[in-house]
């Protein structure tokens, strides 16, 4: 594994990472350095002689180079700018650990002065080139797994970052569950290193199939080992609710016994919540079953999806209208895995956690709290280790007590049958976390509406959903969400069922067939959104 170090210039990368590397018996390299003496000239000389598109191109080839064949464990230090190359971005993120190496600009410079010539020395005002080059690849730095202030003595630091890569490469938390339909490990890591080793160690001695989103597939396509020479049967899917048909699971089925597979072969999904459904319905009903992992690479799998063995297909227009409950025997976590999601990906799932905190837990409650204002930025808070192991732990807690939907499971669909009804009838418009977030409004607003809670608390609920609603699309009209409903599948008799909020942490159901009041409900949620 390679540790990458990355930042700007005067960030300390040559010194800490010398200092580093000595630590862990591995070489250090630092790529200006080799290219520099490929070269036969200084940084300098090559950016003022051939220009920064010949030094660029000196640096991918030194860089592929390195990369030749199986990569040898190093400290390899970058150069400020590398990051800059999208190539580069990739090759770092499948090939070990980043470490974001930051530094204040007046202490840069005063560094950089006291070394070889710079072309950043050169400009008219180097701390303002700094800074203007620090605000263009600061985005690129902060995809790095650790980030270190160098504002220390370089061995103190090199100390300290090895103990925090040490750490990284260890499970950062794990929660067993045994709810009915067998029992379930599901580890948190910080770092995508450790959680594809323990993959291996899953796939050892058996066939393996992993059900795969094809955008991940791609992004993490060397990472994960999808062109290791192991015999692993790869089946992509697309993404999108599309995917969840009978037609790809015969397919995938079909697949699986042509490649031998038998009852103690392993599938494993790797992807968000569409692929964890067809994966664990696949598994599920192949040979009666066979065991299933999941890796959820969305915000929304992990806090939700993947944890408490339901799956399931669309049939007939309907969502989640066929499936099976099955846990998996294990889950694999890494937060690692949300970089690659946009803004609007990110907030979607968080919505999840945001419910459960609402339903199930005032902990949870309170620490989704803290993380919005990050989530809301499309940035990772500070403390979203914590908000996906309290949400998974808040889950695997009513799963436990309720495996099959009889009461207390319910509460997990909080805001889920007005969310669920707007995404049938406006396909395609709205990402599920903010179709969910517009049905704890209307939740919030019925239970005030049949006095379960009161004006304070239904304020409360509705502000915390409204940031994660769709604001941009009106709302399709009520009398078609209802019809929705109707159909959906946890319907109570001829009428429609409604999981409410209560005055503090918790839920209660609410069956009603008064439709003039459900419309009623919605028009005063739709208000709301569009008032805001």
């Amino acid at each position: 594994m390679i540790i990458w170090l990355q930042g700007p210039s005067g960030a300390g990368k040559t010194t800490i990472g010398s200092a580093l590397a000595r630590l862990r018996g591995v070489p250090f390299l630092d790529l200006d350095e080799l290219i520099e003496a490929e070269a036969g000239k200084s940084i300098l000389d090559i950016f003022w002689h051939d220009g920064e598109t010949a030094f660029r191109r000196m640096e991918w080839n030194v860089l592929l180079r390195i990369m030749e064949g199986e990569p040898q464990p190093a400290v390899i230090a970058l150069g400020g700018g590398a990051v800059a190359d999208p190539a580069i971005r990739s090759m770092t993120r499948e090939s070990g650990i980043r470490i974001f190496l930051d530094v204040d600009g007046a202490t840069a410079i005063e560094r950089l002065q006291g070394g070889a010539p710079r072309p950043l020395l050169f400009e008219e005002d180097p701390l303002l080139a700094w800074k203007r080059l620090y605000r263009q690849r600061l985005a690129w730095y902060q995809e790095s797994e650790l980030t270190l202030a160098t504002n220390a003595p370089p061995e103190q630091l090199a100390e300290h970052l090895n103990q925090k890569i040490n750490q990284l490469l260890r499970p950062t938390w794990q929660l067993q569950t045994s709810p009915s339909g067998g029992p379930c490990s599901i580890t948190g890591y910080a770092a995508l290193p450790p959680l594809v080793g323990h993959l291996h160690q899953l796939a050892a001695g058996r066939k393996v199939a992993l059900v795969i989103d094809s955008a991940v597939a791609q992004l993490y396509h060397d990472q994960l080992g999808l062109d290791d020479g192991s015999e692993h049967l790869v089946l992509r899917v697309e993404a999108g609710e599309g995917a969840k048909k009978f037609q790809v699971v015969e397919e995938f089925a079909g697949a699986l016994a042509a490649a031998g597979f038998t009852r103690d072969s392993l599938l494993v999904g790797i992807g968000g919540g569409v692929v964890t459904d067809v994966a664990g319905f696949l598994a599920s009903v192949f040979m009666r079953g066979i065991p299933c992992a999941y890796i959820p690479t969305t915000l929304l799998g992990q806090v939700d999806a993947a944890i408490g063995g339901k799956t399931a297909i669309n049939v007939a227009g309907i969502r989640n209208l066929v499936g099976t409950i099955r846990q998996p025997t294990d889950v694999l976590v890494c937060g690692a895995f949300l970089r690659s999601l946009s803004a609007r990906e990110l907030r979607s799932g968080f919505v999840e956690s945001v419910k459960m905190g609402i339903a199930n837990s005032a902990e949870l409650a309170g620490v989704a709290a803290e993380a919005a204002p990050a989530i809301l930025q499309g940035q990772l808070p500070e403390n979203l280790d914590e908000v996906i192991r309290l949400s998974i732990a808040t889950k695997i807690d009513v799963v436990e007590r309720d495996t099959f939907d009889a009461s207390l499971r319910m509460s997990l669909n909080l805001g889920h049958t007005v969310g669920h009804a707007l995404e049938s009838v406006a396909p395609g418009i709205y990402a599920h976390g903010e179709a969910v977030a517009f049905g704890l409004i209307a939740a919030a607003e019925m239970a005030h509406e049949i006095g379960v809670i009161t004006n304070a608390r239904r304020n409360q609920i509705a502000d915390s959903a409204l940031p994660f609603t769709l604001r941009s699309a009106p709302a399709p009209p009520a009398n078609r969400m209802i019809r929705a409903m109707l159909s959906d599948k946890k319907r109570a008799g001829a009428g429609i069922r409604f999981v409410l909020p209560t005055e503090h942490v918790g839920v209660r159901l609410f069956d009603t067939e008064d439709m003039e009041m459900i419309a009623e409900i919605l028009r005063r949620a739709t208000a709301r959104v569009e008032g805001s």
